[in-house]
């Protein structure tokens, strides 16, 4: 006659509830991860500038030169911060009769200033505003505009060099 072990019944029942419980707290993990980094990150690529479109930037007299380059910034975004030597070069190759160039950041004037220091940026003119004002949903975004303020390119992430050209050539042209 065969006798029943308690001990490995009862180890049995608590290996199968451990595995039961990590299985429902790797679903809860993959469902937030989704639900707060991935969606979060498709809703704010479909906010963009369009071609067209007019600038919504106060006390900017756009008609001083006839293009003007809005770089829309934040300070704690690593795309922006490894963009920096391109930022370098705009402030090196720009010629400022055609084009103004504008940093536009979330954060007070005073922030954003020294946080462009840092970073050895002097030359833009730094102005504050929500970057959603601008249609940015998603940093770094540099707009060009012509002289009425309207959107003539614009371009969304860390550029490869290619782009970086583009933006150089359309700059000075």
């Amino acid at each position: 006659m065969k006798t029943f072990d308690t001990n490995k019944l009862s180890s049995k029942v608590e290996l199968t509830a451990n595995i039961l419980i990590i299985v429902v707290a790797v679903f809860f993990v993959v469902v937030l991860a989704q639900k707060y980094f991935f969606y979060s990150a498709n809703k704010q690529v479909q906010i963009q500038p369009t071609v067209g479109m007019k600038v919504n930037l106060p006390d900017i007299d756009w008609s001083k030169q006839p293009k003007t380059l809005i770089l829309a910034l934040r300070a704690d975004c690593r795309f922006c911060n490894e963009s920096t030597p391109f930022y370098q070069r705009l402030l090196a190759e720009a010629k400022p009769a055609n084009v103004k160039l504008i940093a536009v950041f979330p954060t007070t004037v005073e922030e954003s200033t020294a946080y462009l220091n840092e970073l050895g940026l002097q030359g833009f003119e730094v102005r504050r505003s929500p970057l959603n004002n601008l249609q940015v949903g998603g940093t770094p975004t540099l707009i060009l505009t012509d002289d009425k303020g309207e959107v003539t390119n614009y371009w969304v992430g860390k550029l490869p060099s290619d782009k970086e050209d583009e933006v150089i050539n359309k700059l000075n042209f």
